[in-house]
Order: structure tokens, then C-alpha cells, then sequence
């Protein structure tokens, strides 16, 4: 019977890690709607550019700044956050970070001074911003690293159904009742995710540790955190970077009708909370190495795709492009949870900002630079050849991290 005891024990450990994970769902669910909703209020204006521009008379560059606005927010919010980490609770945090939302989203759709907007905009990625180191901490304490790989696979579940979300209800809006009401009912969603969040939630009830000088030094030291950096933010740059100016692309050099934008941008988010948990499994048995090798190498050739002048290879690309950018972004923060382990809320809240501002705000608006000067292929072009530079840094991990 001895042979047994190890295939036995083995099972037990997958049981009780099954146990585990299966108590802190519905914790983790209701933080990664949260999630979702945080994530919606930013990547809606995205899909909605068209009815800013013609609403304001925006040029492609004026109204992505916009997003650029978002962008620094957030980035300023997410550095900020680790100096009162130890000051206040995360589960707390992402509370308040919804709520936050919540009312800045009413003020926009009430907004008709376009002077107000950037300030607005700027209130809102602060919101945002507020929620993710806490939100990060928040499901970290749920469960033992050994099932960290699947708590933020899904984790990132929400972000993506954001993502998939956002262009059809900016195309009910625009089409039934104004982007101004479709705004305000996100906002008011918001609202109340945080009185439900705060009063079911479990998890995030203690405070990070301080961050010190030489902690902060040390992590900048770190070359895994700037491979963090670039890796995240190539990533967020096909992800929500492309995302955001896809629209105005397909309207403008597609020639395709609004409705039918909506409609392709939106179904091609279809698989990306899947690929989302997918790309956990994959980290789980094969490497974080081997995951972003994948998933970059997919997000290259699903750019290569999408510049093409036909429309078929165009909407292949389309939909593999947010399957592979989902997966690549799980790995990245896989790895980095893994690489700082108790350190991780300090290198989050310096990564998170350069990776974040770089696909969330600069990629955008240079997008918008690159569509109103030569198109935004062009653009997406240049994105793809970023995308490859990436690869060379990915082999130089360890092969099993």
C-alpha cells in the first residue's frame, strides 16, 4: 500500500486547494464585478469617441487625450495608493474606488462645458485608479499562492466582459436613448456595486505593509519590474489601446456602419474572459515563459491581420487579437506576484502606473496622432512591431516562471 500513499496525498492536496478555492469565490466574484464595473467606466468612452467628437467637434487627437487624461488619473492614483497602504484597509478601498466612479460618471453625463471634460476625466482614472492595488490585495488574501494563478485569471474575467460589453451598450445608447443616459446608468451601477461590495465582500481586511525608502529604491533597482512594465503595457496597448480607436478605424477606413462596428467589436470580445482562464491553466502547467511567448506571438500575428486592406483577414484578426492581449496580461501578473511575492502591492503600485499609462493613455493617443496624419493602420502597424521587440526580453526568463 505504500506505493499509494503519495498518489493519495497528492489528491488530498488537490482536494483541499478545490476547498479552498471554492470558498473565496463568491468574495472573489463580487470584487472582479467590481472590477468589471471600474473597467467599464473607463474603456465606454472608447466606443463613444464618435458621439464626443461630433457632440464637442473633436479632432481624432483631441478626443483621444481624453483618454490620455483617464490614463494619467489612474497611473497618479496607483503610485499614490502605495504610500497609504498601510493606512487603510483594501477592501475598503475598492468600495470607495466604485462609488468614486460612480459619481464622477453622473457628472460627465450632466456635463455640457467641454472646458469641465478633461478635469472630469482626469477625476475619473484617479476613481479607477483607487481600486486596483486594493482590489489586487483584496483577492490575494483569499487564497495561498498555489491558487493565486486561478484567482487572477478570474480576476481579470471582469475587465474583459467590460471590454466585451462596453461597445454594445455604447451602440444602444447612441441608437435609443443618448451617451449621456447610457453613461449615468453605469455610473449609477456603480453606486450601488459599492454598498454591495462593502457590506458581503470578504477579504482585504488588513492593511499592506508600509512601504519604505529603500523598498521603493530597491524595487526600481528590479529588472524584473520594468520587464513588468513594458510587458504590461505592450499588452494593455493591444488590449484597450486598439480597442479604443478600433471604432473610429472601422467607421472612417473601413467604412463600416456604426451598428456593424459595434456589433464586430463587440462579438470579438466574446472569447476573451474564457482565453482569461485558460491563460491560468496554461501558467499553471506549462509556465509563465511559455504562456507570454504564446500570447505575444499571437498578438503579433493578430496585428499583422488587422492591417491588411481586406476585410477577411481584418476580422480574424480582430477576434484573436483581445483572446491572446487577455492571456498575456493574466501572465504578466502572474509573474509578477510571483516574483515579489509580499513585495507585490509596492512593485504593482510602481508598475502598474508606467505599464498602465503607456497602453492606457500614450498608445491611445499617439493612435490618434497616427489616424489623423496617415491612418490608423499605420498606427496598429507600429503597435505589431513593439509587440515583437517583446519577444527576445520573454526568453530570457526562466523557463518556469
Amino acid at each position: 500500500m505504500g506505493f499509494l500513499m503519495p498518489w493519495m496525498r497528492k489528491k488530498t492536496d488537490k482536494s483541499e486547494a478545490e476547498q479552498v478555492f471554492s470558498k473565496a469565490l463568491p468574495s472573489l466574484v463580487l470584487t472582479t464585478f467590481v472590477f468589471f464595473l471600474t473597467y467599464l467606466a473607463r474603456a465606454i468612452f472608447g466606443p463613444l469617441l464618435p458621439d464626443l467628437e461630433r457632440e464637442f467637434i473633436l479632432s481624432h487627437a483631441a478626443s483621444t487625450r481624453f483618454l490620455f487624461y483617464i490614463s494619467v488619473g489612474y497611473a497618479l492614483t496607483i503610485f499614490l495608493s502605495c504610500l497609504v497602504s498601510d493606512k487603510a484597509r483594501p477592501r475598503r478601498l475598492v468600495a470607495l474606488s466604485s462609488a468614486a466612479c460612480g459619481l464622477v460618471l453622473l457628472a460627465i453625463a450632466a456635463t455640457t462645458d467641454r472646458v469641465l471634460l478633461p478635469f472630469l476625466f482626469l477625476a475619473l482614472g484617479m476613481s479607477a485608479g483607487a481600486y486596483f492595488n486594493a482590489g489586487f490585495s483584496s483577492i490575494r488574501s483569499l487564497a495561498p499562492p498555489s491558487q493565486w494563478g486561478k484567482i487572477i485569471a478570474v480576476h481579470e474575467v471582469g475587465p474583459n466582459i467590460g471590454l466585451l460589453l462596453a461597445p454594445l451598450l455604447a451602440g444602444l445608447a447612441a441608437g435609443f436613448c443618448g451617451w449621456r443616459v447610457g453613461v449615468a446608468c453605469i455610473g449609477a451601477a456603480a453606486l450601488g456595486a459599492a454598498v454591495i461590495f462593502h457590506c458581503f465582500a470578504k477579504g482585504g481586511d488588513s492593511p499592506e505593509k508600509a512601504t519604505s525608502l529603500k523598498d521603493f529604491k530597491e524595487a526600481l533597482r528590479s529588472p524584473r519590474l520594468w520587464f513588468f512594465v513594458w510587458g504590461v503595457g505592450m499588452s494593455i496597448s493591444v488590449h484597450f489601446g486598439m480597442y479604443s480607436v478600433m471604432t473610429l478605424h472601422m467607421t472612417e477606413e473601413r467604412l463600416l456602419s456604426v451598428e456593424s462596428s459595434a456589433l464586430l467589436l463587440s462579438t470579438s470580445r466574446l472569447a476573451s474572459p474564457f482565453a482569461a482562464l485558460i491563460g491560468g491553466r496554461l501558467i499553471s502547467s506549462l509556465g509563465t515563459r511559455f504562456t507570454l511567448t504564446l500570447a505575444f506571438s499571437v498578438m503579433a500575428l493578430s496585428i499583422a491581420l488587422t492591417v491588411m486592406p481586406w476585410l477577411a483577414p481584418f476580422v480574424v484578426g480582430l477576434y484573436i487579437q483581445p483572446a491572446a492581449a487577455a492571456i498575456a496580461i493574466a501572465s504578466m501578473f502572474t509573474f509578477l506576484a510571483h516574483s515579489f511575492s509580499d513585495k507585490t502591492p509596492l512593485h504593482m503600485s510602481i508598475g502598474m502606473p508606467l505599464g498602465g499609462f503607456i497602453g492606457l493613455g500614450l498608445m491611445p493617443m499617439l493612435l490618434g496622432l497616427w489616424g489623423d496624419c496617415a491612418g490608423f493602420s499605420a498606427g496598429f502597424a507600429m503597435v505589431g512591431f513593439l509587440i515583437l521587440l517583446t519577444l527576445p526580453l520573454i526568453r530570457r526568463l526562466p523557463p518556469r516562471r
